[in-house]
């Protein structure tokens, strides 16, 4: 039987630290008979060679992302947070699997292959720390086909299931390798919780996402916080919540999420990413950015009009598609200027001859609507506008001001 139609259920290996034996290694090895075998060394081109550090080659990035989000699933099936998909962790678990597979050998230890046989290199713990500190555990497969078949053969095993589901990690690493050795196919998770790191992580680390609405995670204990999309505005400093909902930009695309966390003197920063895709409607122009109604106020006595105009700027907040538009006004007060422009030209509004307006509200109001393209949501959109006219002098209040410092 060809080695490649071996039975999925093949071989699991899991470590966690801090637990050791004298080679560093707390493990369960299960090994199935092999039809046909490699002969010791035979067909094989081994690349890599000491303690890690290298950098594989990315095999099959959608088969390491899925093992990331059914961990994270199985996860949140438990009320535990979300872990997030370190790039540290992940090429030390992808080198582990290559090399497993290339020198042909199952072990959470580092071996090279010379003359046909095996020399121990180093540990798990020193080849992770080729990449990065703070390793926690590490799970090892072989044999499996899919993400979803280890990810069954790992939660059926205590000791994996028990890694899996450590509350103490925030990270996780996954490498897979396929092509040589007896078990065709490697499958190597790391996990990890390194120090200042405090990841922030969308959708439970999804890859991709088909809605603007997505949720955040963000691990730490922490005061206050503020967010921003991609290179956008902060949001205002905030209470610290773990889990919040949030809004992507209104385009396809990848988008990044960026956190600022303080807690006493300490400030730390943390990024996430994911691909918004187009799912049709929601990334259709839409017309907005307009308010629904606009007041002047005129004082007679002095002569002074407050505010004396008012800008308005429509936007598509669907898309990033310009919109042509055109401004009509109702009544004969007030004036808007242009009448006709392109996203994001302004329109200025004010009252005309108010002068020799009697005390009382005068209304009117500016109705702008999409001409290129049509059938635009949000379009027509009618904005009130009121002029008060009084026979007293405008009142103005002084509010001593506050100033902060970060």
């Amino acid at each position: 039987m060809p080695k490649t139609t071996l039975p999925a259920v093949l071989i699991l290996l899991f470590l966690l630290a801090p637990v050791h034996n004298k080679s560093g290694q707390a493990h369960q090895i299960l090994l199935p008979p092999i039809s046909n075998p490699a002969p010791d060394g035979q067909g094989l081109s081994p690349a890599y060679t000491g303690c890690g550090g290298t950098i594989a080659p990315l095999a099959r990035d959608a088969y390491e992302q899925r093992v990331v989000e059914l961990v994270n699933v199985a996860r949140a099936d438990e009320g535990l947070p979300p872990l997030k998909r370190s790039q540290p962790y992940g090429e030390a678990a992808r080198y582990h699997a290559a090399d497993l597979g290339q020198d042909n050998y199952f072990d959470h230890s580092t071996y090279d292959r010379k003359d046909a046989k095996l020399v121990y290199v180093c540990s798990a713990w020193d080849r992770i720390g080729a990449y990065t500190a703070g390793a926690r555990a590490e799970n090892t497969a072989a044999g499996y086909s899919t993400p979803e078949q280890v990810m069954a053969g790992w939660m059926g095993s205590a000791g994996h299931r028990g890694n899996i589901l450590n509350p103490g990690s925030r990270e996780i690493g996954v490498g897979y390798y396929s092509g040589s050795g007896d078990y065709h196919a490697y499958w190597v998770q790391d996990f990890g919780a390194r120090s200042g790191e405090y990841p922030l992580i969308i959708n439970r680390e999804a890859g991709t996402t088909d809605q603007r609405e997505v949720s955040l995670y963000i691990h730490g204990d922490w005061e206050t916080m503020r967010l921003h999309n991609d290179d956008g505005a902060w949001t205002g400093w905030q209470p610290f919540l773990p889990e919040l909902d949030w809004e992507l930009p209104p385009t396809a695309g990848e988008h990044s999420v960026d956190a600022e966390l303080r807690a006493g003197n300490l400030t730390v920063t943390s990024r996430d990413s994911i691909t918004l895709l187009d799912s049709g409607k929601q990334f259709a122009p839409v017309l907005g950015n307009l308010p629904d109604s606009l007041s002047f106020t005129y004082s007679l006595p002095d002569q002074e009009l407050i505010p004396a105009s008012q800008e308005v700027t429509p936007l598509n907040v669907g898309n990033t598609d310009p919109l042509s538009w055109e401004a009509d006004l109702n009544g004969d007060l007030f004036s808007a200027s242009p009448s006709t422009g392109i996203t994001p030209d302004p329109i200025q509004i004010l009252p005309g001859d108010f002068s020799a307006l009697s005390p009382g509200n005068y209304t009117g109001s500016l109705t702008i609507t999409v001409t290129d393209p049509t059938d635009v949501d949000g379009s027509p959109h009618t904005i009130d506008l009121k002029l008060q006219v009084i026979d007293t002098p405008i009142q103005r209040l002084f509010v001593p001001g506050v100033i902060h410092f970060p």
